[in-house]
């Protein structure tokens, strides 16, 4: 008895054994884990660390401000008496190092987004309330300024020979510098004071006239330095040139009306489907995509492959398909709304909100990346009527199969192709003007006609009658003389053998 509890025991014991061992082999696991992970993160951290790069303006603010506060890097002088522009940036005989005028500060030592004056002659300042105005390409500018996007867009940096000319420390304000020259050239060229970056055109007094805030930012002097410093005066000029060809769309996106008369069909049993219809707009490269829908679920909408599809990029084109039972009073009523998406790509005017007349339009060094829609209605009704095709023979009128038939439409294109059966046809086709062409002759028969025009009228049936001739018969004389010629033979042959018997008993009288 002793002996069985003991083993009990010993067995009892092996088990709570193995299950420690399988417990603590899952806790080893566990720490494994953990500081395998702990250590993959701490890679990832290093590795954000030396390869993450400074984003840009655009993609940190995704939405620019309806107003912000300017800041004067550092503020010196007389509060009351703030400098002009010309004191900070000058470009005689080299570059000098203005100091910066920006502004949305993120933190005390940070800022999101540098400013650049508009107009040379008035006032910059920091601490002063700027409101967004209009837009560099608005619509209600008798002058527009595109470029000034693509300005703000590549001046996030500079080549790596104009960096190099200034320390690290230095080099955002260099980057920054060169921009405002580049921006101030290009206002210059828009409003007729420089045909472009090798014309240093003429000076005239910032403050004359008064009512043109925007001309002559840069002097003759200035502009003659830019083109002659080897260093910085082919970059500028590339920018410059870019920004003068540089077409970013319209403030106004809005898609084309589609001509409808343009749409042809094709036809099966089935239905009826439209011809690939292309969808255009005034927006260029900013028209991001399109969306079909129709209020008539039995209609699909189909890519120019045949596939159900409802978004399109602007350079698919989209079919319908209609089903034949969608005909009513000889009418397809057809509701599809096309909804077009944008990308409105822009940068804004910021005016002072006390004294605009005196201080700085200044415009920030981001751009607004926004989208808007526009829709178009393709409502129009398709008048259908009906053809009955009889294929026959032109003796009896009997039904004709064999005889492959090709339907086009006035333009040339098939819409619709069969192979008869004996039995007439009825389709129902769009109005208009159609030819049909017996493409395959059945055997037996010839065509007198191939091709035959016929007109479909609105709520009319048209019947068009396709007519084969069967092939005359001939005898088979080549067979008919060999049977005669072979009888002829045989007659040739029994006349030579009675002769020849007939002379036999003659031959043994005369013996």
């Amino acid at each position: 008895m002793s002996s069985k509890m003991s083993s009990k025991r010993q067995i009892k014991r092996s088990k709570e054994k193995r299950s420690q061992d399988k417990m603590d082999k899952a806790m080893n696991d566990v720490k494994k884990i953990g500081i395998i992970s702990c250590c993959l993160i701490a890679v990832l951290i290093v590795i954000g660390i030396f390869i993450n790069t400074e984003e840009s303006y655009a993609a940190v603010v995704q939405e620019l401000p309806e107003e912000f506060t300017s800041v004067m890097d550092p503020v010196t002088g007389d509060p009351e008496d703030p400098p002009m522009p010309a004191d900070y940036a000058q470009y005689i005989e080299g570059v000098s190092t203005p100091k910066a005028f920006y502004g949305i500060d993120t933190s005390s030592s940070a800022r999101l987004s540098n400013i650049y004056c508009m107009d040379r002659k008035l006032i910059m300042s920091g601490g002063r309330t700027y409101k967004k105005d209009k837009s560099v390409i608005d619509e209600s500018l008798s002058v527009k300024y595109p470029g000034l996007i693509y300005i703000i867009e590549h001046g996030d940096t500079l080549p790596d020979n104009i960096l190099n000319t200034k320390p690290s420390n230095e080099q955002s304000v260099l980057i920054y510098y060169i921009n405002q020259i580049v921006v101030w050239w290009y206002l210059d060229i828009v409003n007729g004071y420089s045909s472009g970056p090798t014309d240093v055109g003429r000076d005239v007094p910032y403050d004359e006239p008064a009512a043109h805030q925007y001309e002559n930012n840069l002097t003759v002097a200035e502009k003659t330095a830019i083109i002659n410093d080897n260093t910085y005066g082919p970059y500028i000029a590339e920018v410059l040139t870019n920004a003068m060809a540089y077409n970013p769309g319209t403030t106004n996106p809005a898609l084309d009306n589609i001509d409808t008369s343009t749409i042809t069909y094709t036809m099966t049993d089935e239905y009826i489907e439209t011809s690939p219809i292309t969808v255009t707009s005034n927006a260029g490269t900013n028209f991001v995509n399109y969306t079909v829908s129709t209020s008539n679920n039995n209609i699909q909408i189909l890519n120019e492959s045949g596939v159900s599809q409802t978004t399109f990029s602007p350079n698919e084109r989209f079919k319908l398909r209609i089903p034949v039972s969608e005909v009513k009073d000889y009418k397809i009523n057809l509701q599809v709304s096309i909804s077009g998406n944008f990308s409105v790509h822009n940068a804004y005017f910021y005016v002072d909100s006390k004294r605009p007349s005196e201080y700085q339009r200044a415009l920030l060094g981001q751009i607004l990346n926004d989208t808007t829609t526009d829709s178009v209605s393709l409502s129009y009704e398709i008048p259908t009527g009906e053809v009955i095709i009889s294929k026959q023979n032109s003796e009896t009128g009997e039904g004709v199969s064999g005889a492959v038939l090709s339907i086009t439409d006035k333009s040339g294109k098939e819409v619709y192709r069969y192979e008869t059966t004996g039995a007439d046809i009825e389709l129902t086709l769009p109005v208009g003007t159609y030819t049909i062409t017996e493409l395959t002759v059945p055997e037996g028969y010839s065509a007198e006609v191939t091709t035959k025009t016929f007109e479909i009228t609105e709520g009319n049936i048209t019947e068009v009658v396709i007519t084969n001739t069967p092939n005359i018969e001939v005898p088979d004389t080549s067979s008919n003389s060999l049977l005669i010629y072979g009888i002829g033979s045989l007659i040739i042959i029994a006349g030579i053998v009675l002769i020849v018997v007939a002379k036999k008993p003659n031959n043994a009288k005369e013996k």
